[in-house]
């Protein structure tokens, strides 16, 4: 399983395991190979920017990728919302699980295009999570070998073909190719 995959199985299985008005209802969580995961949840749709900002803010766990929310976003009270409350304690444990076992772990992804909405209208967060491509990057530079033979076999190639990583996959897949970490994929991964 990828790091990345396993961003977001750390999420699926938190929407099974401590559902949640916030977050998207999921029925199953089946294995797609080595590398990764089918998640079978309802359907969701675009929610609104501004109901969005708000739940994120009201969550109050941010800053690792960046996002923050808008100076003077009136929350309504929403932060203090007993489902609001519970669910940033149960994301901070499932952060806490990600730091602590998945390599390149990013941190926390709320932010508002992380969040959708029900068929209803009510708001969830989806992909919470995230690995930090740029420290997968670092370590193929650096060549840390160390760093990066904690990624399970096929995720190098799989990563290269993430399309913000494929323009770099020339010099990045050569590297990677060069410490042997691509296996019988290092033309592909490489682009040649």
């Amino acid at each position: 399983m990828t790091p990345w995959d396993a961003a977001y199985r750390l999420h699926a299985e938190l929407c099974r395991t401590a559902p949640s008005r916030y977050l998207q209802r999921v029925d199953a969580i089946l294995p797609l190979g080595a590398l990764g995961h089918v998640v079978m949840m309802e359907r969701l749709f675009p929610a609104p920017a501004d109901a969005a900002a708000r739940l994120c803010a009201s969550i109050g766990l941010r800053g690792d990728s960046g996002w923050q929310p808008p100076d003077g976003i009136d929350l309504g009270g929403l932060d203090a919302d007993p489902d609001i409350v519970a669910l940033r304690s149960q994301l901070a444990a499932a952060a806490a699980r990600g730091a602590a076992t998945l390599p390149f772990w990013g941190g926390y992804d709320i932010r508002p295009a992380n969040v959708m909405a029900d068929a209803a209208g009510g708001l969830k967060l989806v992909d919470p999570f995230f690995i930090a491509g740029p420290k997968i990057i670092a370590a193929i530079v650096a060549r840390d070998r160390a760093a990066l033979q904690r990624l399970p076999e096929g995720a190098l190639a799989a990563f290269f073909s993430i399309p913000p990583f494929a323009s770099g996959a020339g010099e990045l897949g050569e590297a990677a190719a060069e410490m042997g970490l691509l296996g019988g994929v290092a033309a592909t991964a490489a682009g040649s």
